[in-house]
């Protein structure tokens, strides 16, 4: 509909003043197209949900596999610590070290890895927990 100036009277202020009654037909079909878009919605919501438990259940398979690999991973490179040790001992007792020297250069080797790695992960112990985000989420926390 228009109004005298041409305009379109739905853009009016009192558009509704100028609103015709809606016909019993044309009712049922606003009710059946009602109907249609909520079920839409509703099937909109069941495939995005679906699509989220399937996703969730592939990375939770993912990150299994991972963690199975992390763990073949270890255990090759404790493996590989292993031989590397055994032949510098080796090396060294052939070389006219005794034994015990030698197993003591190897234990004294071993030692300072690990407390190089514990230096360094209690370096990185800092970043894990979101410290400086509570900070200033929370600036009273410690």
């Amino acid at each position: 509909m228009q109004d005298d100036n041409g305009n379109d009277a739905a853009a009016g202020q009192f558009a509704y003043a100028d609103a015709e009654p809606v016909p019993p037909d044309d009712a049922a079909s606003l009710r059946f197209e009602t109907q249609a878009a909520a079920g839409a919605v509703v099937a909109h919501i069941r495939k995005v949900a679906a699509t989220a438990t399937t996703e969730a259940e592939l990375s939770i398979a993912s990150v299994t596999a991972m963690a199975v690999a992390a763990l073949a991973s270890i255990l090759l490179l404790v493996a590989g610590w292993l031989c590397l040790i055994a032949a510098g001992v080796w090396l060294a007792v052939d070389a006219g070290l005794p034994v015990v020297t030698a197993l003591l250069i190897a234990g004294a080797i071993n030692i300072a890895a690990v407390l190089l790695l514990l230096v360094w992960g209690k370096r990185l112990l800092g970043n894990i927990g979101f410290s400086r985000t509570r900070k200033l989420v929370f600036p009273g926390s410690q």
